[in-house]
This record gives C-alpha cells, structure tokens and sequence, in this order.
C-alpha cells in the first residue's frame, strides 16, 4: 500500500551560517585583542627590567631585544591558541547563526505588531509569482528611467517649440515690413508714371498751340 504524501508543504532548509564574522563574532575578537594588548602594554620594559636588574644595568640593550621577542611570541601564542579554539568550537559560526535568530525574531516582532503577514517560503510559490519577483525590481527601475527620458525630451520639445514659435513671429514681422515696402514702392512708381503722363500731354498740348498760332501769322 502506498503512502499517503503529506499536503502540508515541506519546511524550508535552513539558510548556509556565513563564516565570515558577523557582529557579535567580530565583537568577541575586538574584546580578545582589546584585552591581549592591555595585558601586553602591562608588560612594559621598565616592569620587566626591575626583574633582572643586573642584566639591565650591564647590558640593557639585549635585555630590551629578550623583553620584545618575549612580548611579540606571546601574543603570536595567544592569537594562534584564541583562533583555534575558535575552530574547533565554531564559535563564529555559533555567533552568527545567533544574530540570524535574533534577527528573524525581530522581524517576526515587527511583523506582529504592523499587523504583517507573516512571508511566504520560496518553495511554495508558483512560476509566474517567482518571475513576477524576479523581474519587477528591473522593470520598475526601467520605468524610473523611461520616465525620466520622457521627462527630459518632453522639456527639450517645448525649448524648441517656443524657439520655433518665436522665430515664426519674426518672421511675420519681416514679410509684413516687406509688404509695406513694396506697397510704398509701387505707389511712387505709380505716381511717377502719373505725373510722367500728365507733363507729356501738357507739352503736346502746348506744341500744337504754338503751331496754330504761327500757321495764323503766315
């Protein structure tokens, strides 16, 4: 008889613990170093010195020389014997899958008093919701920037319509000078053809008077 497959989705494996430090792990290391060289800088060369004072009065330089390679092997002791107990207990790992709990509890709190709903687990949501999740945060930043061009050309467009605008306006202005122009022109050419006219008839006029009046003498 086969089993019955259980309708209850199935829980989410637990997400890997960085082996980086996190807060509370890089916490602990600082306080270590912290106290290593506090208790270092106790060791000074004048408390050592006033140990062995015969070989401080005699020979203080290689005293001094003894005094540093003791102080520098001793914190390389204690570094190297800190990170491996480290190690062998996983504490940073231990730390820092703390702080993952102390987060997740804080954002179950928070959830819990926004009124929230608690997130649904990865392995529970369809294709098109995982798609949906995966491209939203690209196509919203292309609609920022889609935007922002239109934006932008839309400004660009009324520059140049009020450019256009203007330079039409201009020139109306000066096809309306060139009209009055010409109208003044052709109306002096015409009154100069007018007045041309008149002075020929008046001299025809004045012509054919002298030759009556010399044809009457003869």
């Amino acid at each position: 008889m086969a089993l019955r497959a259980s309708a209850s989705p199935s829980p989410a494996p637990e997400a890997p613990v960085a082996s980086a430090p996190g807060p509370r792990a890089a916490a602990l290391q600082k306080v270590f170093a912290g106290a290593l060289a506090s208790s270092l800088k106790a060791n000074s060369y004048a408390n050592f010195s006033s140990c062995f004072p015969t070989p401080a009065k005699h020979c203080p330089t290689a005293l001094e020389g003894v005094w540093r390679q003791l102080n520098t092997r001793l914190e390389e002791e204690c570094m190297r014997d800190f990170e491996k107990i480290l190690e062998e207990r996983q504490v940073i790992a231990g730390l820092n899958q703390w702080d993952d709990m102390v987060d997740e509890a804080r954002r179950k709190k928070h959830r819990a008093v926004e009124g929230e709903m608690p997130e649904r687990a990865l392995h529970t949501l369809s294709a098109d919701e995982l798609y949906s999740a995966h491209l939203t945060p690209y196509l919203q930043q292309a609609t920022e920037e889609l935007n922002t061009r239109l934006q932008k050309s839309q400004q660009e467009n009324t520059v140049m319509r009020e450019a256009v605008c203007g330079q039409r306006g201009e020139i109306e202005r000066l096809l309306g000078s060139l009209e009055h122009a010409v109208k003044d022109i052709e109306e002096s050419v015409e009154a100069m053809y007018t007045d041309e006219s008149s002075g020929v008839n008046e001299l025809r006029e004045e012509s054919w008077q002298m030759e009556q009046e010399v044809a009457a003498t003869r």
